[in-house]
């Protein structure tokens, strides 16, 4: 019989993922969510996945 991942092993590499797809950026997580910090520019959302949604849509906007 196989065992789950614990939850900190998931977050831990969704993550690395993230760091990964944003080279650059700092992520940390606290109480209040997710935190992505790259210079000056810091984005806070309350999860992983909303956090690196704004980060394309910032991307996509400063690429233009």
């Amino acid at each position: 019989m196989t065992t789950a991942p614990s939850a900190d092993f998931v977050m831990a590499r969704l993550q690395q993922e993230a760091v990964r797809e944003f080279p650059g950026w700092a992520f940390e997580r606290d109480r209040s969510g997710w935190t992505a910090v790259h210079g000056d520019i810091r984005f806070t959302r309350p999860t992983l996945a909303a956090l690196r949604a704004i980060l394309r849509v910032h991307r996509a906007t400063r690429r233009r």
